[in-house]
């Protein structure tokens, strides 16, 4: 850095015709009534821009000008220093080469703080200019009180990381080695998705670096970059605990693994597909020492609680849940079977795949290879004298068919469809290619479910209700009369106990439409959705748009929250 006396900052933007002197004088009579140092109070009044500002900085202190770029920023280098420390100096680790750090701060010739960071580090440390905005951004990132704190340290060594130069990490007998920095990185991951409660692991090819993102209620986090010479190493490692084919990286693959930190158990679903840049792999976490299936759990309301014992007491007949993926449909089920005698009644189920095992309940694994599917598999279920079946899902004509049978010859079975609401397994069934009064003979109730998001109860602020938005929730139809609309409602704000989103936390909304003699008839007849709809509201279905709206009336969620899970 040159010993020159450095110009100020003013002057620079001045020469380069971004300011005029009048701008610059007005600023700086302004500028004393704040405690903000000039460039800064500039960008903030929109005279100058980041750019601007940037080159203007790097000229004053002769230095390399850095920004934040959330996909480039190494989370792990940012950790190099303490958060304290790094939040007092307002500096930032940005890169790593030969054992040179470059180091972004808002006070470049802060000498003391440099000689620290070397002592610290063992590295040789460049300075670079960086705005204190951009230096909070990175130690947000890498800091997040939100997913961060919850999750195991991620304290993979940056030094073992460049010791390695170009070369990436071998899948040979190092892996083995609770050590190795691919093993202790993936561990990291695994546990730290566990202990923030997060549902899915998504690993993600990109360029330069690797997404590892987070699922948390219902949203996804990045929460990590991996180098990218460390990637294939990374999913090896997995496919590795799968058990999957390491040397295939053309087809799609999937897989389970099981890992245990203390007492901790959990297991994962894993999904690897190639795709443009490598593989990607989504990991299902299926945290087994803290799941229990029981209805009073669940939250599900008492009036449909009861109605639900009821429908589980029929000795036969068709029980359909439906919903999108992540909606909470399994939970729901297993909470079915588990409410039941299992000692009394043979439960069986045929999955794919298992993703818990139920004590007392007879689980098979659905595999098409071995001619394993679940139209073949319901089959050989139905020569095991079941009194209960669940089929994982009816995806086809098949399917569906031999389900319908199941539920006409004495058997209760529970299994899924994909549609928007109850009404729609209906047609959904008539799609697959079954007649109406096979239907209206074998269906005994659907049921819909959505997730919400809880609104956070440190920071949710009461507002007034957005008609307009409920009006859309209700998509033209009429709204109920006896909905209670009278405040209450609540909005998301956001604060540290949330992580800023404003929600913590998830609740089911369910929609029951019981087949009562009145809808059978009017299934076999083939009357149209909005018909049935009607039908099985004028018999005492409340719809997910009247549960979600009373969630939000009793300031459990928001009403943003039910029209974006409801007409998203």
């Amino acid at each position: 850095m040159s010993s020159v006396k450095i110009r100020r900052i003013g002057d620079i933007l001045l020469e380069h015709g971004v300011i005029t002197e009048q701008q610059l004088q007005t600023a700086l009579v302004d500028q004393r009534q704040t405690r903000l140092q000039l460039g800064v109070f500039l960008l903030r009044r929109g005279l100058v821009t980041r750019e601007q500002l940037g080159k203007a900085l790097a000229e004053q202190y002769e230095l390399p000008f850095c920004g934040f770029d959330e996909h480039v920023t190494h989370g792990q280098l940012v950790r190099l220093l303490p958060e304290s420390f790094a939040r007092r100096r307002k500096v930032a680790p940005v890169e790593l080469q030969n054992k040179v750090l470059r180091l972004g701060m808002v006070n470049p010739s802060d000498m003391e703080a440099i000689s620290e960071i070397e002592l610290m580090t063992g590295y040789q440390v460049e300075p670079a200019i960086c705005l204190e905005a951009d230096i909070d951004r990175m130690l947000e990132s890498a800091f997040d009180d939100k997913i961060k704190a919850k999750q195991t340290a991620v304290d993979i060594r940056i030094q073992e990381l460049e010791e390695r130069g170009s070369e990436t990490i071998q899948l040979d007998e190092n892996l083995e080695d609770s050590d190795a920095p691919v093993v202790r990185l993936l561990d990291a991951i695994l546990m730290g998705a566990v202990r923030a409660e997060a549902s899915d692991i998504h690993l993600e090819p990109d360029s330069p670096q690797m997404r590892v993102r987070y699922r948390i209620d219902g949203q996804l986090h990045q929460i990590m970059t991996v180098p990218g010479d460390s990637e294939d190493a990374l999913v090896g490692r997995v496919k590795v605990l799968a058990d999957l084919d390491t040397a295939e990286k053309r087809r799609p693959q999937d897989g389970n693994l099981t890992i245990q930190d203390g007492e901790t158990r959990a297991s994962f679903r894993v999904s690897c597909i190639p795709c443009v840049r490598g593989e990607k792999v989504v990991m299902r976490v299926l945290d087994e020492s803290s799941k229990t299936f029981d209805f009073s759990l669940l939250g599900m309301h008492e009036r449909q609680l009861a109605t639900v014992k009821q429908l589980l007491d029929r000795p036969h007949g068709m029980i359909v849940m439906t919903g999108p993926t992540g909606s909470g449909k399994t939970t729901t089920m297993y909470s079915m079977l588990c409410s039941m005698d299992s000692a009394s009644k043979n439960i069986s189920t045929i999955e794919d795949p298992v993703e818990f095992r139920l004590p007392g309940i007879n689980q098979v694994h659905a595999n098409n290879e071995f001619g394993m599917g679940f139209a073949n598999g319901l089959k050989y279920l139905m020569r095991q004298d079941p009194d209960v079946i669940l089929v994982g899902e009816i995806r086809d004509h098949e399917t569906a068919t031999t389900a319908v049978q199941a539920s006409l010859t004495g058997h209760l079975l529970i299994s899924t469809l994909h549609t928007n609401d109850a009404v729609g397994t209906v047609a959904r069934l008539s799609d697959l290619g079954l007649d109406n009064f096979k239907i209206a003979g074998a269906l005994v109730a659907s049921i819909a479910q959505r997730l919400l998001r809880r609104l956070c109860e440190h920071c949710k602020r009461e507002c007034q209700l957005n008609r307009s938005l409920l009006e859309l929730i209700y998509q033209g139809r009429e709204i109920p009369s006896g909905l209670d609309l009278s405040g209450g409602f609540f909005e998301a704000v956001g604060c540290e106990q949330c992580g800023g989103t404003g929600y913590s936390g998830r609740v089911p909304i369910f929609e029951i439409m019981v087949v009562t003699p009145q809808l059978e008839h009017a299934i076999e007849s083939g009357m149209p959705g909005s018909t049935l709809r009607s039908i099985a509201c004028s018999e005492g279905m409340v719809d997910l748009a009247t549960m979600g709206v009373e969630l939000a009336q009793q300031g459990v969620t928001s009403i943003e929250e039910v029209y974006f899970k409801l007409s998203g």
